[in-house]
């Protein structure tokens, strides 16, 4: 019996692997430029402040994840990212 529960890894992390196993770290700059798109893509069409209570505190989350993973991963690669757009 294992002693450790499984742990399901975030996309991130799974990106991260793929980079430091294969060296090659524009595929960390496709990552996040996939996750960029996807993210306008629910900002156009997904009202955060307007929503419910329910919903802008998900959305606003998901807001903040999302800027708290662009942030890491453009650090990583050495660049700094603005504070707001």
């Amino acid at each position: 019996m294992p002693t450790n529960p499984p742990t399901q890894q975030s996309p991130f992390d799974d990106a991260l692997t793929e980079v430091t196993a294969t060296y090659e770290p524009h595929r960390l700059c496709g990552y996040l430029y996939r996750l960029a798109q996807t993210f306008t893509t629910f900002y156009e069409h997904c009202p955060v402040l307007r929503a419910d209570p329910v919903q802008r505190g998900n959305r606003l989350a998901l807001c903040q994840l999302t800027g708290d993973t662009l942030r890491t991963g453009l650090q990583l690669l050495g660049i700094d990212a603005p504070d707001q757009l």
